[in-house]
């Protein structure tokens, strides 16, 4: 145990008001996440439960603040009052900013005080993607916690009955949504029951970004002094966004979740989605089924490739803000018990995250699930690939200035190359103004 070493570990701590305990002695750890639904009630009422009941002398109190934006708003206004959580989901800027501002305990200096194996586990069986994400300035700040690729999933009958196999490439990816295309009663457009569309999808960024670094691309430039999203790797890979609507027609822009309502109904032929997607639309057609309404059988399969294998990874990773010794001790514990092999299986299993390790695939709850879908097993090792958006406190405003960017470039109000080179020139100017 960690006890008589934190004194000197954590000798600037702050003092955050929050060193509970219950009425039978536990340690009360408070967690504050954005899980909702279904992944929310799989955290806490299966996982932490089951954390608690295990170790009597912890309990973890999770608070979910309903979304990501609650939660930045909560931690920011917890750190300024000197009362905040023990442990909390944070994406990447969220976690810079608050580096800078000396609110974290760094986990690497837990981890050299702890037992050798959780740096085993750190060093050989963690995705190497996951140890480079969580990694500033060369110490271990966070760990992985709700981590998420993107996938085709298509409808396997369409598909079968017209030859067509899931793309490997864009060029397979352009011919595949232009032979799905039908417009039913020949009338020039594609508004009726009787048409599909190849694909729809609501724009993106993260969608961009994985074109971008498929061609070649980076968001950042090899130092980190600049944006690099607007080159003419950028420029190809929104131009294939662009094409798809405007040019093959294979293609409509749609909101909110509409395209994957749309896919269901089997008016579309293939969409992109989260691995976490999978669980939903598997939701949404048992209640077809139980409706008495046609259902297909669902297909899943890696994005299709460029120059080069590339796939971003989504989703937010764990910190643990200086506190009383104790409770940073207690909510350790439960950062290693979440990360450990078998606790990630299931996680993923019940929710569609990918798991933090490679073991957790040798785990039988995760084995099952992949049985379930022949793609699966390798939507999830493009894990092996994936790369990550920049870290940096400045990216915060310019993953928004390049999101209005593709939807401008979208709807046809810029070409790609002017939408692009906006959306640098803004999130240029926030970089250097952190940089000074």
């Amino acid at each position: 145990m960690l006890r008589k070493l934190f004194p000197i570990l954590l000798i600037s701590l702050l003092a955050c008001g929050n060193s509970n305990r219950s009425s039978d002695g536990a340690i009360q750890v408070l967690f504050w996440h954005a899980m909702g639904g279904p992944l929310g009630e799989y955290l806490e009422d299966t996982l932490i439960t089951e954390f608690n009941a295990t170790h009597p002398e912890i309990e973890i109190i999770p608070v979910s603040m309903g979304n990501y934006r609650a939660l930045c708003q909560k931690i920011l206004a917890s750190v300024m009052a000197g009362d905040t959580p023990v442990i909390a989901q944070a994406y990447e800027t969220w976690t810079s900013q608050l580096i800078r501002g000396n609110a974290l305990v760094p986990m690497d200096s837990l981890m050299e005080l702890d037992s050798e194996e959780i740096t085993e586990r750190w060093n050989n069986d963690f995705f190497p993607v996951f140890q480079r994400n969580n990694t500033y300035d060369d110490r271990i700040y966070s760990f992985p916690f709700n981590k998420s690729v993107q996938a085709l999933y298509y409808n396997v009958e369409m598909m079968d009955s017209l030859g067509l196999h899931p793309p490997e490439t864009w060029e397979d990816y352009r011919m595949v949504l232009m032979a799905l295309t039908r417009d039913g009663n020949n009338d020039g457009d594609l508004l009726d029951d009787c048409d599909r569309w190849g694909t729809a999808f609501t724009p993106s960024v993260g969608m961009f970004e994985n074109l971008l670094l498929q061609r070649g691309g980076a968001l950042l430039n090899s130092d980190s002094t600049r944006t690099a999203f607007a080159s003419q790797e950028g420029i190809d890979a929104l131009q294939l966004l662009i094409d798809l609507i405007h040019t093959d027609g294979s293609a409509r822009i749609s909101s909110g979740y509409t395209h994957q309502n749309d896919f269901a109904d089997g008016k579309v032929g293939i969409v992109q989605g989260s691995t976490v997607s999978l669980a939903f639309m598997e939701n949404t057609m048992e209640r077809m089924e139980e409706n008495g309404e046609d259902v297909f059988t669902l297909g899943i399969a890696p994005l299709p490739q460029d120059r080069e294998q590339a796939v971003i990874i989504a989703g937010t990773n764990v910190i643990l803000f200086k506190s009383d010794p104790a409770l940073v001790e207690a909510g350790w514990e439960f950062v290693k018990w979440f990360t450990e092999p078998r606790q990630q299986a299931r996680w993923s299993a019940a929710t569609g995250y990918i798991p933090a390790t490679r073991s957790s695939f040798d785990h039988p709850e995760i084995q099952e699930r992949l049985r379930e879908y022949d793609g699966l097993i390798d939507v999830m090792l493009q894990v092996e690939y994936a790369q990550f958006e920049p870290q940096r406190t400045f990216w915060y405003d310019g993953r928004l200035f390049l999101s209005e960017a593709v939807e401008i470039a979208l709807y046809g109000r810029m070409s790609a190359e002017d939408a692009l080179g906006r959306a640098a020139r803004l999130a240029d100017a926030e970089l250097r103004s952190e940089l000074d």
